[in-house]
């Protein structure tokens, strides 16, 4: 039986810092990641399965200083969490290693998933991830918080575990703060069946001392009879209710296109009671996408995932994904729906990425989208796909960021008008990203299943993965104003 590190503790651990990068204003994009620091970490057993060098960075903005800045991402093999940290609008970032997590970084387990990294109300770093041992026996979602800027960390604290693999493994999920309270954080986890095929469901764990420590979990969602519900996005509203929007899977057969809808599910008292779920909209993504030419698999579980944003201003949040009904199933696009009402009821989803509808239909596939609104109410989406793509070699792949403003026309109507920005300076060849095996999954090229993006004052922030090399990965950032 493996051991967790004590929940509740003053302790600090202390880390030295690994580098800083200074901007690369040549290109408009800078690197993030850097060499391996786990490299005399020994490999672990599901190596084979898992992608090499940093992958689907996840970004944060203090809400009170928009110079402040924190990426979070799992490296080489999904060894450890890399945090790179800036204070100057992502000029330059500090890097360092999250203490206290897997074996390779001091802590107890064999592989992080899904990191994320969240600013608290006063301001603290908390990085919160999904944490498993290869061999099935134990999982656990931990968070770990750092009051300064990542130099020193708390040890970690349990946000929820499981310990009899016949319950399941639980996943990670982001923490998110109470606008009226710096001291409450929400985390919604799933917790995926032992057995394929068969129901789950989510739970969402409370913090009231800034992730300090987490009361018990509480059931947020059951996937019922047949399904299986993840992709848990939640949002706290100006007035402390939680929305948390969410993918089910209906399983069976027939095409996806059938068994896939977004639902959305609130709570009016701090978690401990939830609404019946809602409909936001069907997922009509191909589900399944492919290299062009080869047709080998390309990450393909971001068909599943949406993610979702507020407008301060207005109190609206927005749903974005994956979706192929503006093609007729041909390739998809990127879909936007939004609520009035605290996730009630949901508007009509209209497209929002400009990729060219002259060039090949599989070159027009977009995929991995990523949503963040400014303080204005300006709306961004960031996507990549093919556009640039011939019958050439590489597998010429491109990140974009496409931009509304609120007015004069509403940016969730159909008639709105989307400005877009090539985040990518040049683009980069999908088929020397690492690749899983059909036996695993996410399986074929692998970049991160979402990446990030933040408003930033005027402009957006975003980071994305791209190959560096054959089968190994590196992070990027862009400023976009």
């Amino acid at each position: 039986m493996h051991r967790i590190l004590p929940v509740l503790t003053a302790a600090l651990v202390a880390l030295p810092v690994l580098s800083v990068t200074p901007a690369h204003a040549a290109t408009g994009a800078q690197r993030l990641s850097a060499d391996s620091p786990f490299a005399d970490c020994a490999p672990g057993a599901l190596d084979p399965g898992t992608a090499d060098g940093a992958i689907e960075p996840q970004l944060a903005v203090d809400p009170h200083d928009p110079r402040r800045l924190a990426a979070a991402w799992p490296q080489d093999r999904q060894r450890g969490v890399v945090l790179a940290v800036s204070d100057d609008r992502g000029r330059s970032w500090t890097r360092t290693v999250v203490p206290g997590l897997t074996r390779c970084s001091g802590g107890t387990y064999d592989y992080v998933d899904g990191p994320a990294v969240t600013f608290t109300g006063d301001g603290a770093l908390l990085v919160t991830g999904g944490l498993f041992m290869a061999d099935g026996s134990a999982s656990a979602a931990l968070s770990v918080r750092s009051d300064d800027d990542g130099r020193t960390w708390t040890r970690p604290a349990v946000v929820v575990e499981e310990t009899d693999p016949d319950q399941g493994g639980h996943g990670g999920g982001t923490a998110v703060t109470d606008p009226r309270d710096p001291e409450v954080l929400y985390v919604v986890t799933p917790r995926f069946p032992a057995q394929s095929r068969t129901r789950n469901d989510a739970w969402i764990s409370r913090s009231t001392d800034g992730g300090r420590s987490w009361a018990a979990p509480v059931l947020v969602a059951d996937a019922g009879e047949g399904h299986l519900i993840s992709g848990h996005r939640l949002s706290v509203l100006d007035d402390g209710t939680l929305v948390d929007v969410y993918s089910r899977v209906r399983f069976g057969e027939g095409p996806i296109t059938s068994r896939l809808t977004l639902r959305a599910v609130r709570s009016t008292d701090g978690g401990r009671t939830w609404s019946a779920p809602v409909k936001v909209a069907d997922q009509r993504t191909k589900w399944l996408f492919q290299d062009p030419e080869s047709g080998a698999q390309v990450s393909h579980t971001t068909s599943l995932l949406s993610d979702t944003a507020v407008d301060r201003r207005t109190g609206r949040i927005y749903v974005a994904w994956q979706d192929s009904r503006f093609s007729g199933g041909g390739a998809d696009a990127v879909a936007l729906a939004a609520s009035d009402d605290g996730g009630r009821t949901w508007s009509e989803p209209v497209k929002v990425n400009r990729t060219p509808t002259s060039v090949p239909v599989p070159n027009q596939q977009a995929f991995t989208v990523t949503l963040a609104v400014g303080r204005d109410g300006t709306v961004a989406v960031a996507h990549s796909d093919f556009r640039h793509n011939d019958e050439g070699t590489p597998l010429l792949t491109d990140r974009w960021l496409a931009r509304c403003r609120p007015k004069p026309v509403d940016c969730g109507s159909g008639a709105a008008t989307w400005r877009e920005t090539r985040l990518t300076p040049t683009s980069y060849d999908m088929r020397k990203a690492p690749r899983i095996p059909d036996e695993a999954s996410p399986r074929g090229y692998f970049l991160g299943e979402q990446m990030g993006l933040a408003a930033t004052g005027r402009g957006f922030t975003a980071v994305w993965a791209k190959p560096d090399a054959p089968d190994r990965a590196a992070v990027y950032a862009s400023v976009v104003r």
